[in-house]
């Protein structure tokens, strides 16, 4: 897989800025165009009916137009800025993820996981049923090249083995690849090959190193944070299942983590 085609979420917030320069950062390091698409909830009420946008609408979103064509422009990168017009949250739901099909990389700011602009369930909607992987930019998110020290936390079966497959392009650049396997050490029965993600990563030339962490339930999440900051990882990935992450079981234990990340996290379903 190769990171060609990005789409990075503005909705004229203030978590915009550190969400534009993040997916700038990678557009250029994977030579990508960049897509700025603009969507958030409309809030004026004959504007819903008429499934028009209002002029404050109109005029955030010619305000995020101008941060992103600045951004972009001062970085070289071939781009271009689309808007969704309907701010009805089905509608604008639907169309965003009707436009993040066509990408390689949806890129949003964790201000789409607060329900402010966007509707609550908008990153949670993405991340199931875009298709693509979603990486999460926290709101207040400084540092650059993210993905240069990735921790994946893996727990064998179709999600985890997305996640992995989708940060390949990020991996093959890192300067250092933790496998956080999770849950009680299990092993293939004797009748299955013996199967070994660590091994797998080798043959795409990836130096990976594996550790075990023997937690479970809602705990999982605060361990895979724990253990991505005693590394100074720059970015955490996960796979996303059903609602949940890893899979949990509980839907909170995504929201959980959209909100209160305090790095980058590559989510795959």
């Amino acid at each position: 897989m190769s990171l060609k085609d990005i789409l990075v979420h503005v909705d004229g917030g203030p978590g915009d800025v550190a969400t534009i320069a993040a997916a700038i950062d990678i557009a250029r390091r994977f030579q990508a165009r960049l897509t700025g698409l603009f969507a958030r909830t409309e809030r004026y009420a004959p504007s819903l009916v008429a499934r028009q946008p209002s002029d404050q609408a109109r005029s955030a979103a010619a305000a995020a137009e101008a941060v992103f064509a600045q951004a972009v422009g001062a970085a070289g990168l071939p781009s271009r800025w689309w808007v969704i017009p309907h701010g009805g949250p089905a509608d604008l739901l639907g169309e965003v993820l009707f436009c993040s099909y066509y990408c390689d990389l949806i890129v949003i700011g964790q201000n789409a996981a607060s329900g402010q602009l966007v509707p609550d369930n908008f990153a949670e909607d993405l991340i199931l049923k875009s298709g693509r992987p979603v990486l999460l930019v926290p709101a207040d998110y400084t540092g650059t090249a993210i993905g240069g020290r990735i921790a994946l936390g893996w727990r064998a079966g179709p999600e985890a083995a997305r996640a992995v497959h989708d940060a390949l392009p990020f991996m093959a650049q890192a300067e250092m690849v933790k496998m956080l396997a999770i849950g009680p050490k299990t092993h293939a029965p004797d009748y299955l090959p013996p199967v070994n993600i660590v091994e797998h990563l080798g043959m795409h030339g990836i130096r990976a190193e594996g550790e075990h962490l023997e937690i479970d339930g809602l705990g999982v999440i605060d361990a895979l944070l724990s253990r991505a900051y005693d590394h100074d990882a720059n970015l955490l990935v996960v796979g996303a299942h059903g609602g949940s992450v890893l899979p949990l079981g509980r839907p909170s234990a995504t929201r959980h983590l959209l909100r209160h990340a305090s790095i980058p996290v590559l989510f795959s379903h």
